[in-house]
C-alpha cells in the first residue's frame, strides 16, 4: 500500500503509527537520506550537480530553481524506487507465504504515478494553512520557501482523486493515531 500526502501533512508520522501497528513500513526519504549520504550511490551525482548533500541548502536551492529540482529528481527517484522494490521483494521473500502488508510512504507517489503500482493508496489530508504552519514551525523556514514546497507538489484535489483511503489529520495526533490503528485493523482483516 502506498502512503502519501503533501508536504508537512503527517505522513511520516502516520507511517509510524502504522509499523507500531504491526505492518511493514519503507520511507522513500529514508532511502533518499542513505543514497545521498557519504557512501550513497547518489552521493558522487548531487555533489557534482549541487556542490553539497546538506538536505537544507538542497532544499533551498531546488525550491527556488524548477531546473534543479528536476535534475535532483532525475539523480534520486530510479535509484528510491529500485531500492524500494528491493525492499519489498525481501520482506516479502521472509515472509515465507504469509501475506504481508507493507506501507511504502513517499511524498510524491501521486506526481510519480507510482502508486499504480501498488495495492491501493492511502492518502493523508491536511489543510493547506495548517500544513505551511507546521512546514514553517517544524523546518525554521520562511512562508515564501513553505509556500513553493507545497506548491511543487500534487494538489490535495488530485491525490485524493486516486485515494483507496483518505486519513483526515486536521485536529491531534491521537485523533491521526485512531484512525491509523482502525485502518490497520481493516487492512490486516482482508488481506
Amino acid at each position: 500500500m502506498g502512503l502519501t500526502g503533501g508536504v508537512a501533512s503527517g505522513k511520516s508520522l502516520a507511517a509510524d503509527y502504522f509499523k507500531e501497528a504491526g505492518m511493514h513500513v519503507i520511507k522513500a526519504d529514508d532511502i533518499a537520506r542513505a543514497l545521498g549520504d557519504e557512501g550513497g550511490a547518489a552521493h558522487g551525482a548531487i555533489m557534482q550537480r549541487f556542490g553539497t548533500n546538506d538536505r537544507m541548502k538542497l532544499r533551498k536551492i531546488v525550491f527556488n530553481d524548477p531546473l534543479a529540482l528536476k535534475d535532483l529528481e532525475a539523480i534520486l527517484h530510479p535509484l528510491i524506487r529500485a531500492e524500494a522494490i528491493r525492499m519489498m521483494k525481501d520482506i516479502a521473500e521472509k515472509a515465507h507465504g504469509d501475506k504481508k502488508i507493507i506501507i511504502y510512504e513517499a511524498a510524491l507517489l501521486v506526481e510519480t504515478k507510482h502508486y499504480e503500482d501498488l495495492d491501493g493508496l492511502i492518502v493523508i489530508h491536511s489543510p493547506k494553512d495548517l500544513r505551511k504552519r507546521r512546514l514553517i514551525w517544524r523546518d525554521k523556514i520562511t512562508e515564501d520557501l513553505a509556500e513553493k514546497m507545497i506548491t511543487s507538489q500534487a494538489s490535495d484535489e488530485d491525490r485524493v482523486k486516486v485515494a483507496t483511503e483518505v486519513i483526515d489529520n486536521s485536529g491531534t495526533k491521537e485523533q491521526l493515531k485512531a484512525q491509523i490503528e482502525k485502518l490497520a485493523k481493516k487492512l490486516k482483516q482482508t488481506a
